[in-house]
Protein backbone atom coordinates (compact mmCIF):
# COMPACT_ATOMS: atom_id res chain seq x y z
CA UNK A 1 0.00 0.00 0.00
CA UNK A 2 1.01 3.53 -0.78
CA UNK A 3 2.13 5.77 2.44
CA UNK A 4 -0.36 7.64 3.79
CA UNK A 5 0.41 11.09 5.15
CA UNK A 6 -3.44 11.98 6.84
CA UNK A 7 -3.61 11.68 10.39
CA UNK A 8 -6.23 9.21 11.63
CA UNK A 9 -9.79 9.68 12.71
CA UNK A 10 -10.44 8.20 15.99
CA UNK A 11 -14.12 8.17 16.59
CA UNK A 12 -16.78 5.82 15.89
CA UNK A 13 -19.50 7.65 14.91
CA UNK A 14 -19.02 10.62 12.41
CA UNK A 15 -20.16 12.02 9.42
CA UNK A 16 -17.98 12.95 5.84
CA UNK A 17 -19.11 16.06 4.60
CA UNK A 18 -18.09 15.17 1.55
CA UNK A 19 -17.83 17.32 -2.19
CA UNK A 20 -15.38 15.04 -4.25
CA UNK A 21 -17.16 12.20 -6.37
CA UNK A 22 -40.20 -19.14 -20.86
CA UNK A 23 -42.73 -19.43 -18.58
CA UNK A 24 -45.33 -16.33 -17.25
CA UNK A 25 -43.77 -17.46 -13.95
CA UNK A 26 -40.62 -15.75 -12.88
CA UNK A 27 -37.81 -18.04 -11.88
CA UNK A 28 -34.82 -17.81 -9.61
CA UNK A 29 -31.28 -17.68 -11.40
CA UNK A 30 -29.19 -20.72 -11.03
CA UNK A 31 -26.98 -20.60 -8.22
CA UNK A 32 -23.93 -21.54 -9.49
CA UNK A 33 -20.94 -21.50 -7.05
CA UNK A 34 -23.16 -20.37 -4.03
CA UNK A 35 -21.37 -22.20 -1.65
CA UNK A 36 -19.42 -21.40 1.38
CA UNK A 37 -15.76 -22.27 0.68
CA UNK A 38 -14.04 -21.36 -2.69
CA UNK A 39 -10.14 -21.44 -3.58
CA UNK A 40 -9.13 -19.10 -6.25
CA UNK A 41 -5.14 -18.95 -7.63
CA UNK A 42 -3.94 -15.91 -9.11
CA UNK A 43 -1.72 -16.79 -11.96
CA UNK A 44 -0.44 -15.05 -15.41
CA UNK A 45 -2.82 -16.20 -18.21
CA UNK A 46 -4.20 -15.51 -21.68
CA UNK A 47 -7.43 -14.32 -23.33
CA UNK A 48 -8.86 -13.02 -26.21
CA UNK A 49 -10.22 -9.73 -25.45
CA UNK A 50 -11.04 -8.68 -29.10
CA UNK A 51 -12.72 -11.84 -30.07
CA UNK A 52 -12.33 -15.94 -30.81
CA UNK A 53 -10.43 -14.93 -33.75
CA UNK A 54 -8.16 -11.87 -32.12
CA UNK A 55 -4.87 -12.67 -30.85
CA UNK A 56 -3.80 -13.83 -27.27
CA UNK A 57 -3.39 -11.40 -24.86
CA UNK A 58 -1.49 -12.44 -21.96
CA UNK A 59 -2.90 -11.23 -18.97
CA UNK A 60 -3.05 -11.98 -15.59
CA UNK A 61 -6.14 -14.06 -13.91
CA UNK A 62 -8.05 -15.68 -11.03
CA UNK A 63 -8.36 -19.07 -12.31
CA UNK A 64 -7.70 -18.81 -15.45
CA UNK A 65 -10.79 -16.49 -16.48
CA UNK A 66 -10.82 -12.87 -17.36
CA UNK A 67 -13.13 -11.47 -15.26
CA UNK A 68 -12.28 -14.13 -12.56
CA UNK A 69 -15.22 -16.70 -11.31
CA UNK A 70 -18.32 -15.12 -10.39
CA UNK A 71 -18.40 -16.16 -6.82
CA UNK A 72 -22.12 -16.76 -5.41
CA UNK A 73 -22.09 -16.64 -1.31
CA UNK A 74 -25.47 -16.26 0.62
CA UNK A 75 -26.54 -13.58 3.32
CA UNK A 76 -25.94 -14.34 6.61
CA UNK A 77 -24.08 -17.47 5.66
CA UNK A 78 -20.29 -17.61 6.55
CA UNK A 79 -17.81 -17.89 3.46
CA UNK A 80 -14.31 -19.15 3.65
CA UNK A 81 -12.08 -18.25 0.51
CA UNK A 82 -8.12 -19.43 -0.10
CA UNK A 83 -6.53 -17.29 -2.10
CA UNK A 84 -3.11 -18.84 -3.81
CA UNK A 85 -0.91 -16.51 -5.09
CA UNK A 86 1.00 -18.18 -8.38
CA UNK A 87 2.23 -14.29 -9.10
CA UNK A 88 5.82 -13.22 -9.33
CA UNK A 89 4.74 -10.75 -7.07
CA UNK A 90 2.80 -9.68 -3.60
CA UNK A 91 -0.78 -9.48 -3.79
CA UNK A 92 -4.15 -9.33 -2.35
CA UNK A 93 -7.70 -9.64 -2.84
CA UNK A 94 -10.38 -6.85 -1.61
CA UNK A 95 -13.76 -7.80 -1.44
CA UNK A 96 -15.13 -4.55 -2.65
CA UNK A 97 -18.76 -3.06 -0.93
CA UNK A 98 -18.85 -6.17 1.61
CA UNK A 99 -19.28 -4.75 5.51
CA UNK A 100 -16.59 -7.06 6.69
CA UNK A 101 -14.14 -8.01 9.63
CA UNK A 102 -10.96 -5.39 9.23
CA UNK A 103 -8.71 -8.28 9.14
CA UNK A 104 -10.54 -9.60 6.18
CA UNK A 105 -10.55 -6.54 3.70
CA UNK A 106 -7.44 -7.15 1.68
CA UNK A 107 -5.18 -4.23 2.39
CA UNK A 108 -1.75 -4.97 2.74
CA UNK A 109 0.46 -3.07 5.42
CA UNK A 110 -2.78 -2.10 6.73
CA UNK A 111 -4.98 -4.90 6.82
CA UNK A 112 -3.02 -8.48 6.35
CA UNK A 113 0.61 -8.87 5.29
CA UNK A 114 0.48 -9.33 1.51
CA UNK A 115 0.10 -12.68 -0.04
CA UNK A 116 3.63 -13.58 -1.25
CA UNK A 117 4.30 -15.36 -4.49
CA UNK A 118 3.54 -19.77 -3.90
CA UNK A 119 1.66 -18.57 -0.75
CA UNK A 120 -1.95 -18.66 0.20
CA UNK A 121 -4.38 -16.54 2.51
CA UNK A 122 -7.77 -17.12 4.24
CA UNK A 123 -10.34 -14.98 3.93
CA UNK A 124 -13.36 -15.87 6.21
CA UNK A 125 -16.31 -13.12 6.78
CA UNK A 126 -19.89 -13.70 6.72
CA UNK A 127 -21.38 -11.44 4.14
CA UNK A 128 -24.23 -8.93 6.07
CA UNK A 129 -25.96 -7.93 2.62
CA UNK A 130 -27.24 -9.46 -0.35
CA UNK A 131 -26.30 -7.66 -3.47
CA UNK A 132 -23.69 -7.06 -6.23
CA UNK A 133 -20.32 -6.48 -5.37
CA UNK A 134 -16.85 -7.36 -7.11
CA UNK A 135 -13.42 -8.56 -6.09
CA UNK A 136 -10.03 -7.25 -6.66
CA UNK A 137 -6.38 -6.56 -5.49
CA UNK A 138 -5.11 -4.05 -3.47
CA UNK A 139 -1.38 -4.26 -4.17
CA UNK A 140 0.17 -3.01 -7.35
CA UNK A 141 -3.47 -1.81 -7.89
CA UNK A 142 -2.76 -0.39 -11.33
CA UNK A 143 -0.78 -3.14 -12.96
CA UNK A 144 -2.63 -5.97 -11.41
CA UNK A 145 -6.11 -4.81 -11.99
CA UNK A 146 -5.05 -3.02 -15.60
CA UNK A 147 -3.85 -6.67 -16.33
CA UNK A 148 -7.44 -8.52 -15.93
CA UNK A 149 -6.93 -9.81 -11.84
CA UNK A 150 -11.18 -8.79 -11.44
CA UNK A 151 -14.21 -10.78 -10.54
CA UNK A 152 -17.95 -10.61 -9.36
CA UNK A 153 -19.23 -11.72 -6.16
CA UNK A 154 -22.87 -11.89 -5.71
CA UNK A 155 -24.64 -12.31 -2.40
CA UNK A 156 -27.78 -13.67 -2.72
CA UNK A 157 -31.34 -12.70 -1.25
CA UNK A 158 -32.79 -14.88 0.81
CA UNK A 159 -35.96 -15.13 -0.82
CA UNK A 160 -35.93 -15.38 -5.09
CA UNK A 161 -36.73 -11.78 -6.98
CA UNK A 162 -39.52 -11.99 -9.42
CA UNK A 163 -37.79 -12.05 -12.50
CA UNK A 164 -37.55 -13.88 -15.53
CA UNK A 165 -34.15 -14.22 -15.76
CA UNK A 166 -30.84 -12.57 -13.97
CA UNK A 167 -27.63 -11.31 -16.01
CA UNK A 168 -24.40 -9.77 -14.96
CA UNK A 169 -22.32 -7.99 -17.23
CA UNK A 170 -18.75 -7.01 -15.78
CA UNK A 171 -17.34 -4.18 -17.74
CA UNK A 172 -13.65 -3.71 -18.00
CA UNK A 173 -11.21 -1.41 -20.68
CA UNK A 174 -8.03 -2.25 -21.59
CA UNK A 175 -5.65 -0.35 -23.36
CA UNK A 176 -3.87 -2.32 -25.89
CA UNK A 177 -1.92 -2.12 -28.73
CA UNK A 178 -2.16 -3.15 -32.64
CA UNK A 179 -0.97 -6.44 -32.01
CA UNK A 180 -3.55 -6.99 -29.01
CA UNK A 181 -1.09 -6.83 -26.08
CA UNK A 182 -1.61 -4.59 -23.09
CA UNK A 183 0.34 -1.19 -23.96
CA UNK A 184 3.11 -0.44 -21.20
CA UNK A 185 3.44 2.62 -20.09
CA UNK A 186 1.40 2.27 -16.05
CA UNK A 187 1.94 4.85 -13.76
CA UNK A 188 3.07 7.68 -16.18
CA UNK A 189 2.57 11.15 -14.80
CA UNK A 190 0.23 12.39 -17.70
CA UNK A 191 -2.09 9.67 -16.58
CA UNK A 192 -1.96 10.49 -13.19
CA UNK A 193 -2.62 13.71 -13.67
CA UNK A 194 -5.44 14.07 -15.41
CA UNK A 195 -8.49 11.04 -16.67
CA UNK A 196 -6.40 8.03 -15.26
CA UNK A 197 -5.57 5.26 -18.03
CA UNK A 198 -9.04 5.27 -20.06
CA UNK A 199 -8.27 2.08 -22.44
CA UNK A 200 -8.94 1.66 -26.43
CA UNK A 201 -10.93 -2.08 -25.83
CA UNK A 202 -14.10 -2.71 -23.59
CA UNK A 203 -14.75 -5.67 -22.93
CA UNK A 204 -18.44 -7.14 -21.68
CA UNK A 205 -17.68 -10.17 -19.34
CA UNK A 206 -13.75 -10.83 -21.12
CA UNK A 207 -15.29 -10.30 -24.30
CA UNK A 208 -15.93 -7.87 -26.80
CA UNK A 209 -19.08 -6.49 -27.29
CA UNK A 210 -21.77 -9.00 -28.76
CA UNK A 211 -25.71 -8.88 -29.35
CA UNK A 212 -27.94 -10.19 -26.30
CA UNK A 213 -30.84 -12.50 -27.20
CA UNK A 214 -33.86 -11.23 -25.65
CA UNK A 215 -37.29 -12.09 -25.62
CA UNK A 216 -40.31 -9.50 -25.91
CA UNK A 217 -42.31 -9.16 -22.69
CA UNK A 218 -39.75 -11.26 -20.41
CA UNK A 219 -38.32 -9.07 -17.54
CA UNK A 220 -34.31 -8.88 -16.46
CA UNK A 221 -32.47 -8.32 -13.65
CA UNK A 222 -29.18 -6.74 -14.84
CA UNK A 223 -26.32 -6.55 -12.60
CA UNK A 224 -23.64 -3.89 -14.03
CA UNK A 225 -20.26 -3.96 -12.59
CA UNK A 226 -17.25 -1.56 -13.57
CA UNK A 227 -13.89 -2.96 -13.44
CA UNK A 228 -12.64 -0.27 -15.09
CA UNK A 229 -9.00 1.51 -14.41
CA UNK A 230 -10.12 4.79 -15.24
CA UNK A 231 -13.71 4.90 -17.69
CA UNK A 232 -16.68 6.04 -16.33
CA UNK A 233 -19.22 4.74 -18.26
CA UNK A 234 -23.29 6.34 -19.39
CA UNK A 235 -25.16 3.45 -20.70
CA UNK A 236 -28.55 4.41 -22.80
CA UNK A 237 -30.66 1.70 -23.87
CA UNK A 238 -32.60 2.13 -26.55
CA UNK A 239 -36.66 2.44 -26.36
CA UNK A 240 -36.54 0.69 -23.11
CA UNK A 241 -36.78 2.34 -19.52
CA UNK A 242 -34.17 0.67 -17.54
CA UNK A 243 -35.16 0.75 -13.23
CA UNK A 244 -32.55 1.12 -10.95
CA UNK A 245 -33.30 -0.90 -8.18
CA UNK A 246 -30.14 -1.13 -6.19
CA UNK A 247 -26.81 0.74 -6.11
CA UNK A 248 -23.31 -0.62 -5.38
CA UNK A 249 -25.00 -4.06 -4.02
CA UNK A 250 -27.57 -1.43 -1.31
CA UNK A 251 -31.22 -1.78 -2.59
CA UNK A 252 -32.76 1.60 -3.15
CA UNK A 253 -36.29 3.06 -4.21
CA UNK A 254 -36.92 1.97 -8.03
CA UNK A 255 -36.55 5.01 -9.82
CA UNK A 256 -35.70 5.47 -13.87
CA UNK A 257 -31.96 7.11 -14.21
CA UNK A 258 -31.65 10.88 -14.91
CA UNK A 259 -31.52 11.61 -18.40
CA UNK A 260 -32.32 8.00 -18.88
CA UNK A 261 -28.76 7.39 -18.41
CA UNK A 262 -26.73 5.00 -16.09
CA UNK A 263 -23.72 6.59 -14.94
CA UNK A 264 -21.30 3.96 -13.43
CA UNK A 265 -17.62 4.77 -12.61
CA UNK A 266 -14.84 2.37 -11.66
CA UNK A 267 -15.92 0.46 -8.72
CA UNK A 268 -19.58 1.47 -8.92
CA UNK A 269 -22.48 -1.40 -9.52
CA UNK A 270 -25.94 -0.47 -10.63
CA UNK A 271 -28.71 -3.10 -10.77
CA UNK A 272 -31.52 -2.62 -12.81
CA UNK A 273 -34.74 -4.29 -13.81
CA UNK A 274 -35.41 -4.30 -17.66
CA UNK A 275 -38.67 -5.13 -18.70
CA UNK A 276 -38.39 -6.62 -22.05
CA UNK A 277 -40.78 -3.93 -24.48
CA UNK A 278 -38.99 -4.08 -27.41
CA UNK A 279 -40.87 -5.95 -30.94
CA UNK A 280 -40.20 -9.54 -31.65
CA UNK A 281 -37.00 -9.59 -34.63
CA UNK A 282 -36.15 -5.66 -33.53
CA UNK A 283 -32.87 -4.23 -32.68
CA UNK A 284 -32.07 -1.83 -30.31
CA UNK A 285 -28.44 -0.48 -29.00
CA UNK A 286 -26.96 0.00 -25.67
CA UNK A 287 -24.47 3.72 -26.09
CA UNK A 288 -22.29 4.34 -23.88
CA UNK A 289 -21.87 7.72 -24.23
CA UNK A 290 -20.59 9.49 -21.07
CA UNK A 291 -17.52 11.18 -23.17
CA UNK A 292 -18.11 13.89 -25.70
CA UNK A 293 -17.53 12.67 -29.44
CA UNK A 294 -16.63 9.21 -28.45
CA UNK A 295 -20.10 7.24 -28.10
CA UNK A 296 -19.83 4.06 -28.75
CA UNK A 297 -22.31 1.01 -29.35
CA UNK A 298 -21.61 -1.62 -25.60
CA UNK A 299 -24.24 -4.23 -27.03
CA UNK A 300 -27.39 -4.87 -28.99
CA UNK A 301 -30.60 -5.95 -27.86
CA UNK A 302 -31.36 -8.94 -30.56
CA UNK A 303 -35.14 -9.62 -29.91
CA UNK A 304 -36.15 -12.63 -31.17
CA UNK A 305 -38.82 -13.16 -33.55
CA UNK A 306 -41.49 -15.39 -31.20
CA UNK A 307 -44.50 -14.44 -29.77
CA UNK A 308 -44.29 -12.79 -26.54
CA UNK A 309 -43.55 -13.92 -23.20
CA UNK A 310 -46.14 -11.67 -21.85
CA UNK A 311 -48.45 -9.10 -23.28
CA UNK A 312 -47.75 -6.80 -20.32
CA UNK A 313 -45.25 -5.77 -17.94
CA UNK A 314 -44.80 -8.36 -15.23
CA UNK A 315 -47.04 -7.58 -12.06
CA UNK A 316 -44.65 -7.67 -9.44
CA UNK A 317 -43.07 -5.61 -7.27
CA UNK A 318 -39.24 -3.81 -8.63
CA UNK A 319 -38.30 -2.77 -4.71
CA UNK A 320 -35.40 -5.34 -2.94
CA UNK A 321 -35.28 -6.70 0.67
CA UNK A 322 -33.43 -4.24 2.42
CA UNK A 323 -30.29 -4.86 3.78
CA UNK A 324 -29.23 -4.55 7.42
CA UNK A 325 -27.86 -1.41 7.44
CA UNK A 326 -27.39 1.08 10.21
CA UNK A 327 -29.39 4.19 10.13
CA UNK A 328 -26.96 7.38 11.11
CA UNK A 329 -28.69 9.91 13.74
CA UNK A 330 -27.77 12.67 11.85
CA UNK A 331 -29.08 14.97 15.54
CA UNK A 332 -25.65 13.45 16.94
CA UNK A 333 -23.48 12.85 13.66
CA UNK A 334 -19.74 14.50 14.52
CA UNK A 335 -18.75 16.55 10.97
CA UNK A 336 -15.33 16.09 9.03
CA UNK A 337 -14.69 17.10 5.94
CA UNK A 338 -12.64 15.66 3.06
CA UNK A 339 -10.77 18.06 0.65
CA UNK A 340 -9.67 16.88 -2.40
CA UNK A 341 -6.24 18.87 -4.00
CA UNK A 342 -4.64 17.37 -7.10
CA UNK A 343 -2.50 14.17 -5.17
CA UNK A 344 -3.15 15.63 -1.62
CA UNK A 345 -5.63 14.32 0.74
CA UNK A 346 -7.04 16.05 4.15
CA UNK A 347 -9.53 14.97 6.08
CA UNK A 348 -12.19 16.81 4.49
CA UNK A 349 -14.10 15.45 0.97
CA UNK A 350 -14.58 18.33 -1.48
CA UNK A 351 -13.51 18.36 -5.11
CA UNK A 352 -11.31 21.11 -6.00
CA UNK A 353 -9.75 19.31 -9.12
CA UNK A 354 -11.06 19.26 -12.87
CA UNK A 355 -11.42 15.82 -13.05
CA UNK A 356 -14.14 12.92 -11.56
CA UNK A 357 -12.98 11.17 -8.98
CA UNK A 358 -15.43 7.73 -7.71
CA UNK A 359 -14.56 7.99 -4.15
CA UNK A 360 -14.59 4.35 -2.20
CA UNK A 361 -14.81 3.72 1.47
CA UNK A 362 -14.09 0.61 2.44
CA UNK A 363 -15.66 -1.32 5.37
CA UNK A 364 -19.14 0.59 4.88
CA UNK A 365 -22.04 2.22 3.22
CA UNK A 366 -22.51 5.82 3.06
CA UNK A 367 -26.06 7.65 3.00
CA UNK A 368 -26.15 10.24 0.42
CA UNK A 369 -27.62 13.04 1.64
CA UNK A 370 -26.71 15.94 -0.79
CA UNK A 371 -25.01 16.95 -3.79
CA UNK A 372 -24.03 20.28 -4.08
CA UNK A 373 -26.59 21.06 -1.45
CA UNK A 374 -29.58 19.64 -2.68
CA UNK A 375 -30.93 16.81 -1.37
CA UNK A 376 -30.11 12.76 -3.37
CA UNK A 377 -33.52 11.32 -3.46
CA UNK A 378 -33.98 7.70 -3.94
CA UNK A 379 -32.29 6.75 -0.63
CA UNK A 380 -29.34 5.59 -1.53
CA UNK A 381 -26.35 4.21 0.11
CA UNK A 382 -22.95 3.73 -1.55
CA UNK A 383 -19.55 2.44 -1.00
CA UNK A 384 -18.21 4.75 -4.01
CA UNK A 385 -19.47 7.80 -4.77
CA UNK A 386 -19.00 9.33 -8.31
CA UNK A 387 -17.52 13.10 -7.41
CA UNK A 388 -18.06 15.22 -10.64
CA UNK A 389 -15.04 18.48 -10.61
CA UNK A 390 -16.17 20.89 -8.25
CA UNK A 391 -18.66 19.07 -6.42
CA UNK A 392 -19.55 19.02 -2.85
CA UNK A 393 -21.39 15.53 -1.34
CA UNK A 394 -22.66 15.41 2.14
CA UNK A 395 -22.75 11.21 3.41
CA UNK A 396 -23.25 10.03 6.82
CA UNK A 397 -22.98 6.36 7.89
CA UNK A 398 -22.62 4.49 11.40
CA UNK A 399 -19.08 4.27 12.15
CA UNK A 400 -18.99 0.71 13.71
CA UNK A 401 -16.88 -1.50 12.35
CA UNK A 402 -13.89 -1.31 14.36
CA UNK A 403 -10.14 -0.90 12.26
CA UNK A 404 -8.45 1.04 10.15
CA UNK A 405 -9.73 1.79 6.89
CA UNK A 406 -9.78 3.17 3.44
CA UNK A 407 -10.83 5.97 1.57
CA UNK A 408 -9.59 6.37 -1.59
CA UNK A 409 -10.24 7.30 -5.33
CA UNK A 410 -10.95 4.42 -7.79
CA UNK A 411 -9.16 5.63 -10.50
CA UNK A 412 -6.17 3.56 -10.21
CA UNK A 413 -3.95 6.23 -11.32
CA UNK A 414 -4.94 8.97 -8.68
CA UNK A 415 -5.07 6.55 -5.63
CA UNK A 416 -1.43 5.17 -6.66
CA UNK A 417 -0.66 8.92 -7.15
CA UNK A 418 -1.56 9.81 -3.89
CA UNK A 419 -5.26 10.41 -3.74
CA UNK A 420 -6.16 7.80 -0.67
CA UNK A 421 -6.10 8.23 2.83
CA UNK A 422 -7.22 6.44 6.32
CA UNK A 423 -9.35 6.57 8.77
CA UNK A 424 -9.49 5.02 12.39
CA UNK A 425 -13.09 2.93 13.65
CA UNK A 426 -11.89 2.66 17.42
Amino acid sequence: MNSVSSPFITRRKFLFAAASIAASVPIRPALALATGEHRIRVAPGQARLTGPDGPRTPVWAYDGTVPGPTLRLRQGRPARIIVENGLGEDTTVHWHGIRLPNAMDGVPGLTQPPIRPGENFVYEFTPPDAGTFWYHPHADSLVQLGRGLAGALIVEEAEPVAVDRELLWLLQDWRLTKDGQIAAGFGNMMDAAMSGRVGNVVTVNGAPPADLTVKAGERVRLRLANASLARIMALRFEVHRPVIVAIDGQPCDPHEPEGGRLVLAPAMRIDVVLDMQGDPGKRYAVIDEFYDGLAYSLTTLAYDAGAPLRDHPLDAPLRLPANPLPAPDLAKAERHEIVLQGATCRLTMRNETAWWHPMHVHGFSLSVLSRNGSPVPHRQWQDTVLLAPKDTIECAFVADNPGDWMLHCHVADHQMAGLMTVFRVT
